[in-house]
């Protein structure tokens, strides 16, 4: 009976996949053909033709955000334009491979090919004024520089929710099977959103765009998360303490994607999709990277010989909902801060002893009262004895 589940998810998924795969060994059997035609108009000298034919499929490449091939046939186009001495077009398929390069956040690329683009413009034009290139490498390297961050950030979030099903899994009794289960999980839903995504490459800008519209619904659902993990992972502990464990039910909080950990998912696959890397591979990275470090923190564990018990898993629970707290606090995309008007006046340092002072009090207060707790337990223990 397992058997053929598992067959028939294997198949539901080679049917999704299938078509999605056909449509491109389609595009690639009509790309190779026309580059065998090229190759004759080349040999025949017809080389401006050839030109405008690589920018066609250069033109495909681009709407298929596949940055890289299309860098390759702008510079054939540029290199067969330069043939024929037509050095505007050759100098706008440069810069059109500098754009492809700017896409891809290749500089120094960029910027290689802008100024041959600008040198061939010069040939046919010696007024053309190429004063814009600097600017635009300027926006390349700070767009570049974001871009690594925007990396960290999906490398922080990728690692904290995995993390998060990893050490669920890990601090909670759950067998071979019920590990392999969830890491099967978390490597078909980047994969299946990667090909989905693919498939509507199109319509990718508007829907992340709808989907920041609900920034704050995302903000409200982590604290959300933050809470229940809190709440649960406490009551996980106390539970335990009275030799009642529930971590068979509180792990799945831990365990199954939450909203925020598929726009996660969906977030990182459309980056990188959108940077020039296949559908599919990303798909595969993605999934890849989340299943491999579940299991990776799973055999930590078990090297360690770290205790299985509800206590960890619920400390461990308080952790994360500290860690979600602490990302609504760092993070802001999820509020439309910056539609906000805030303004910070000065505060006086009379108001701020006053602060001080209060919060030391309360402190103190604290302390005392756990002392007076304590001793009465102490008081306690002894009469019992």
């Amino acid at each position: 009976m397992r058997v053929r589940r598992a067959m028939a998810v294997l198949a539901a998924c080679i049917l999704f996949l299938s078509p999605m795969m056909c449509v491109n060994g389609a595009e690639d059997t009509d790309v190779r053909e026309l580059e065998s035609y090229i190759l004759k108009l080349v040999d025949t000298g017809k080389y401006e033709d050839a030109g405008r034919l690589y920018e066609r499929i250069a033109i495909h490449h681009r709407n298929e955000s596949d940055w890289g091939k299309a860098s390759e046939y702008h510079l054939l186009a540029a290199g067969n334009f330069v043939k024929a001495e037509r050095y505007e077009p050759a100098g706008a398929s440069c810069i059109n491979a500098g754009d492809c390069f700017y896409e891809m956040r290749d500089c120094d690329n960029a910027s290689k090919y802008y100024l041959l683009g600008a040198e061939n413009y010069k040939k046919s034009d010696q007024d053309y004024d190429d004063s814009w290139i600097e600017e635009k490498v300027r926006k390349c390297t700070e767009k570049s520089v974001i871009s690594g961050l925007a990396i960290i950030g999906i490398l922080f979030g990728m690692i904290k929710f995995a993390g998060k099903a990893a050490l669920g899994l890990g601090f909670a009794s759950v067998g071979k099977k019920g590990i392999l289960t969830i890491a099967g999980i978390y490597f078909l839903i980047p994969l299946l959103m990667s090909v989905a995504i693919g498939a509507v490459r199109e319509m990718l800008y508007e829907f992340i765009d709808r989907l920041f519209d609900f920034g704050i619904a995302f903000g409200a659902f982590q604290l959300m998360m933050a809470l229940l993990l809190l709440t649960l992972g406490l009551y996980t502990i106390r539970k335990w303490k009275d030799k009642n464990d529930i971590s068979k039910k509180t792990f799945l909080l831990m365990v199954i994607p939450c909203p925020v950990s598929l726009v996660t998912m969906f977030m990182t696959c459309a980056f990188f999709i959108i940077a020039g890397i296949d559908a599919l591979k990303v798909g595969l990275l993605v999934g890849g990277v989340f299943s491999l470090f579940i299991l990776g923190i799973m055999l930590a564990i078990q090297r360690f010989k770290l205790e299985k018990s509800p206590a960890n898993l619920g400390t461990t629970m308080i952790f994360f909902g500290m860690l979600y707290l602490l990302s609504i606090v760092l993070i802001p995309a999820y509020l439309p801060l910056y539609d906000m008007a805030i303004t910070i006046e000065g505060i006086s340092s009379m108001d701020m002893i006053n602060g001080s002072l209060f919060a030391a009090f309360m402190i103190f207060i604290g302390f005392l009262v756990e002392r007076i707790k304590k001793v009465k337990n102490k008081e306690w223990t002894i009469k019992g004895a």
